[in-house]
């Protein structure tokens, strides 16, 4: 999970990815946890830039959710209103960012998401953030963008996506792993993993977070870890350890 950001390398950022479910209740101790050593200004930063293809009801519902959400957590959050690669270019947004304690990136299509943040002033705050102390948060397609930056093929159709901006540059992320809908894309998904990487497949109400000998798996389901023709599957309370996966002995 060494992370390599724009200008460099730095160390590993604080990570907590979620399959699902994102500003709902089982998330919120998560979320305390990540955030109890983090960096920062103590503040949150909520940014539905993925579901800004949907159009203003959607993306305004999702920066209340999170408002909402963090306000009951009793969490000083602020939504920003980034929608284009023209806002993520603001540096007004870019200076509310790199004072963050959690940057969260909700869900929605996540190409569309790390195509508007790549190479920009707001991802290089996020970056700065993360080597603050800050945590990084994101679901779906939040979580998505946090894998490897390698391009894993063309971008098609509607579930798209060519490639993640590299804060964990080891590993791809799925997300709705245990969805129906998912499972009919799982091979699609497992074919266009670039070579040396890993897949890490996290189910829905499931969250990852990073720590010192690997991810923490929390929530209510699984998380399926394919490395090359072995597979492991961990549960809540598991640790999935740094590195290749190896056979369960």
């Amino acid at each position: 999970m060494e992370g390599e950001g724009q200008g460099g390398s730095r160390r590993t950022p604080r990570c907590l990815l979620l399959g699902s479910g994102e500003f709902e209740p089982w998330v919120g101790q998560a979320e305390l946890e990540a955030l109890s050593s983090a960096g920062g200004d103590g503040t949150v930063v909520v940014l539905a830039t993925a579901s800004a293809p949907e159009g203003d009801a959607a993306f305004g519902r999702w920066n209340e959710m999170g408002l909402e959400h963090y306000a009951a957590l009793g969490l000083l959050a602020r939504a920003l209103p980034v929608r284009t690669r023209e806002d993520a270019e603001l540096a007004a947004h870019a200076k509310v960012v790199s004072k963050a304690s959690l940057v969260f990136f909700s869900g929605g299509n996540p190409e569309y998401l790390a195509r508007t943040l790549e190479g920009t002033p707001l991802w290089s705050a996020v970056l700065q953030a993360l080597d603050r102390g800050a945590v990084y948060g994101g679901c779906s397609a939040g979580a998505m963008i946090a894998g490897a930056a390698q391009r894993s093929g063309p971008a098609r159709g509607r579930f798209r996506f060519s490639g993640g901006l590299g804060l964990c540059p080891g590993d791809v992320f799925g997300v709705h792993w245990d969805s129906t809908f998912m499972r009919v894309l799982r091979p699609a998904v497992v074919r266009r993993v670039p070579a040396g990487c890993r897949l890490v497949g996290i189910a829905e109400r499931t969250a990852i977070l990073t720590g010192e000998r690997g991810w923490q798996v929390l929530g209510d389901g699984a998380v399926e870890v394919r490395d090359g023709l072995i597979r492991r599957s961990y549960r809540a309370g598991e640790v999935i350890p740094d590195g290749p996966v190896t056979a369960r002995p």
